[in-house]
Parts: structure tokens; C-alpha cells; sequence
């Protein structure tokens, strides 16, 4: 997430010059500066919710001390959001940055969702949305307030990494005699993590020969577990936090970033790939459909189905080394997206306005 949130400083200070200051729970190791908010997700149960109630605390009094700044706060709709984001509504000048405007995994709770409407209804004044999936949340939440609309904004951090802080399983997990997948983030049914599972077991054993998959990222389902492998598969599998290092050396050193998703508004995953040139296997759900109708050499759409994405990888691996991506038309397109530099400028006459 920081990795985003750097790139959206990036995009506020470009020709405007805006102060801008990150608060979150993120320390750069570079910074001798600690971060704004304790890890509320790290440590035993008591400590996490000490953590949490530390900062909600310091987010209010912070808030209540600077009414005349502007407060951007990103949003993946979980039920911990509800509490902050009911602060940054107190600020005369606020800004929802919606990544998802209902957590994906508990999007059909009801509870949840009544929460979220009477939020965005009555306290929320702007938001960014990122996609026609957030659009139609807000729409069921009665939001009527200001809509900014943009895609994900493009990374800009370096893509070197310290051989250093690679772990040695990590490292030998990339095969070079294979084409090698790599499935990174969330590790969830949301995510399509089974789907991608029960396609590689269903490859045909001569094809599966020629693929390595590396799946990479926190298993917060347990979903892994209840797969078995296939005999005769390739697959390295990191149930844990990757390190910025880490995640470099995957991005780097893979062919094809899967994206077998069963839903998304938006996704930092995908424009990671975009960032070193990755083509991605992406499930055909709207987001990813409205993408790769844009820029059609970024990758390839599949079914949503196990046998689709069996279909994909089979002809994916057969034509693989006479399949080429990111053509230079499409990439300057992307480059220079026109919808970011609308809205830097329509964000910019806002704030200018206030």
C-alpha cells in the first residue's frame, strides 16, 4: 500500500507543490522518522486492539488540530475503516480514496453494508473512485456527494532490489528452464486463489512440465491448505509477508503475473505488473476487461471458470515463445493516461476553491 500511497504524493505535488504528509503505519527504512500510527495488525490480540484504540485517538486529535488541511483517506471497506473514515468525516475538508468500497471477502454482509450506506449518505462530502464496480456501490449507498474519477495511480519507486534480503527459498523458488507464474497478494477465494490451484492440477502433465508457479502472500482463508498439488507440478508456495526487496526480485524474475480474480474495483497487483512490464492472466471481470480492451498487449483475458483459465495456461505455455507484450504504442499510451492528468487538474481547482 505505501508503494501507492507514494505515488499519489507524487501525483498531488506534480506542477502544484502541494505540502503533502503520509500518516500511516508504515516505516521506510530509510527514514529516521517513526511512522504516524502503531501496527495495529501486528502482535497478540490485546496488543492489537490497544494499538487500534492508540490510534484512532491520535488520528482524532490530530484531525481536530488541522481544520483547514485537506484529508485523503484510502479505504479497502473493511469494518475497521467504518472507525476511521467516521473520524476524517469530521474534517471540513475530506477525500475517500476507495480501493473497495466493501472488502471483497464480506461484501454480501448486510450489517456491514447498512453501515457503510448510512456513512457515505450522511457524512462522506468527496471520494475517488477508481472504477464502475465502486460506482455502483455508491449508487446502492445513496451517495450524492463530489465524485472524483480516476484510474490507479502509476508506480514510480525503484525496481532494483538487495540480493542481500532475498531469502534463500524465495530465490530458488524462480526456475529458469520454465515459464515461471507468480499469484501475489491476498491469498483468498476473493482473489481466485483456488481457481488458479484446480487449473494448474488440471493441466495435462506435458504442459504442467513447463510451468513453475510461485504463489506469494498472507493466506487469509486457509484456502491453500485444502488443495492438494498434483503430482508432478512445480509450485513454491510463501504463506507470509514478502519484503519490498522480495516482491522486486518476483516482479523482475517471473513471465506472467495471474490474476484469476472472482471480483475487483481496482488493483495495485495489476499495475505492479504494468510498472516492469509483466503480462498478466487476468479472469474476465469488468475491471480487468476494461483495461485490456485499452491496452490489449498488456496480457491476456480468460474465463472466470477453472476450465477457462486450464484453457488459458495451455495455450499461454504452447505459444509462449513466439507471444510478445507491451508494445510501444500501447505503453505510452499508458504513460501518459489523459484521466490522471484530468485529474490533477480538477483536483487541483477543487482544493484551489476551498
Amino acid at each position: 500500500m505505501h508503494y501507492y500511497l507514494e505515488a499519489f504524493k507524487i501525483v498531488l505535488q506534480d506542477k502544484n507543490g502541494y505540502d503533502v504528509e503520509i500518516l500511516s503505519n508504515f516505516t521506510d527504512s530509510e527514514s529516521q522518522e517513526s511512522s504516524f500510527f502503531r501496527n495495529q495488525y501486528k502482535g497478540k490480540f490485546y496488543q492489537k486492539g490497544i494499538s487500534l484504540l492508540i490510534n484512532l485517538y491520535r488520528l482524532n486529535k490530530f484531525v481536530t488540530s488541522h481544520k483547514d488541511d485537506v484529508f485523503i483517506y484510502l479505504t479497502y471497506g473493511n469494518s475497521i475503516d467504518l472507525s476511521f473514515m467516521k473520524i476524517i468525516s469530521k474534517a471540513p475538508f475530506h477525500v475517500i480514496d476507495i480501493h473497495e468500497a466493501i472488502a471483497q471477502n464480506v461484501d454480501k454482509k448486510l450489517s456491514l453494508k447498512a453501515q457503510f450506506k448510512k456513512l457515505y449518505s450522511e457524512k462522506i462530502k468527496a471520494v475517488i473512485s477508481h472504477s464502475s464496480r465502486t460506482d455502483e456501490f455508491l449508487q446502492e449507498y445513496g451517495y450524492r456527494g463530489l465524485r472524483f474519477e480516476v484510474p490507479h495511480f502509476k508506480y514510480v519507486f525503484p525496481k532494483e532490489y538487495n540480493n542481500d534480503n532475498i531469502s534463500t527459498d524465495l530465490r530458488s523458488s524462480i526456475e529458469h528452464d520454465r515459464i515461471n507464474l507468480l499469484f501475489f497478494g491476498n491469498l483468498n477465494k476473493s482473489k481466485g486463489i483456488d481457481i488458479l490451484m484446480e487449473a494448474y492440477n488440471g493441466l495435462d502433465d506435458e504442459t504442467a512440465s513447463k510451468v513453475n508457479l510461485i504463489i506469494a502472500g498472507k493466506d487469509f482463508d486457509g484456502v491453500i491448505g485444502k488443495i492438494p498439488v498434483k503430482s508432478k507440478r512445480n509450485i513454491h508456495i510463501f504463506k507470509r509477508h514478502i519484503s519490498d526487496d522480495e516482491l522486486r526480485f518476483l516482479y523482475q524474475n517471473v513471465d506472467y503475473i495471474c490474476l484469476p480474480y472472482r471480483k475487483t474495483s481496482q488493483s495495485g497487483i495489476l499495475e505492479m505488473a504494468f510498472y516492469f512490464k509483466k503480462p498478466i492472466i487476468a479472469s474476465d471481470v469488468p475491471y480487468f476487461r476494461k483495461i485490456l480492451n485499452e491496452f490489449p498487449s498488456f496480457g491476456v483475458l480468460s474465463g472466470s471458470s477453472i476450465e477457462d483459465y486450464i484453457k488459458t495456461l495451455t495455450t499461454l505455455t504452447s505459444q509462449h515463445e513466439m507471444t510478445s507484450f507491451f508494445s510501444d504504442s500501447d505503453y505510452a499510451r499508458y504513460e501518459y493516461r489523459h484521466e490522471i492528468e484530468n485529474f490533477k487538474r480538477v483536483f487541483s481547482e477543487w482544493i484551489s476553491s476551498l
